[in-house]
């Protein structure tokens, strides 16, 4: 038989997301619940962060799907959307398309107010040292609050491709095997060598921060 669903996920993409899923479970197994030692808040705060810089890179450089330039839309295009009149893409919806980027920028908050923080005690984030006490309190505070809007945004984008699932659409088993329904070409996958190269940068420069920061 053959098959009609169009390659759409590249595999950088689809390593990135059940990969942040997971580093975001072990940061509040350690961070939140307290089941592993804080130090492992930090190193996989440190992974995290990385894996948003390749993120962030791969959508400027990447396969067109992953491209932040395929998938946002001006507000006029996503409303359309919401009324129903706008055509979706066998990627991003327009709605879906600023979802990611809002979970991309909430989790890039955090993780940057959890350099500068401490919890007062021993865990003390790479650069609070550098920063004054009344600085670091309100990276702490800050770190906790938007870490506190997390599991909302986690909760409505499950909703979200829930109710895709319930319409037909397999989402998550697109995410595995990187292929959709469409119509239409395929987008164009970037090289594996790329993205290598692009999570070695984001790799580097995190150590970097962190050389320079003395951790």
């Amino acid at each position: 038989m053959n098959d009609s669903r169009l390659h759409v996920w590249d595999v950088p993409t689809r390593l990135f997301h059940w990969t942040l899923m997971l580093l975001v479970v072990l940061q509040f197994a350690s961070g939140e619940f307290g089941w592993l030692d804080l130090q492992w808040h930090l190193y996989t705060g440190y992974a995290t962060l990385a894996l948003l810089l390749f993120r962030v890179l791969w959508g400027l450089v990447g396969s067109d799907s992953a491209r932040f330039a395929s998938f946002l839309r001006g507000p006029m295009a996503t409303w359309q959307y919401l009324r129903g009149g706008e055509r979706v893409t066998c990627t991003h919806n327009p709605l879906g398309g600023w979802g990611v980027v809002l979970m991309l920028l909430l989790l890039l908050a955090i993780a940057l107010t959890g350099l500068t923080s401490s919890d007062d005690i021993d865990v003390f984030g790479p650069l609070a040292a550098h920063l004054d006490d009344a600085t670091v309190r309100s990276a702490t505070r800050w770190h906790h609050r938007l870490t506190g809007v997390l599991p909302w945004l986690v909760a409505l984008h499950v909703l979200a491709v829930l109710v895709h699932e319930w319409r037909g659409e397999r989402l998550i088993a697109a995410m595995w095997h990187g292929r959709r329904e469409g119509d239409g070409s395929a987008p164009r996958i970037a090289s594996t060598a790329l993205a290598v190269t692009v999570l070695m940068i984001s790799a580097l420069a995190v150590s970097l921060m962190l050389w320079m920061a003395g951790d």
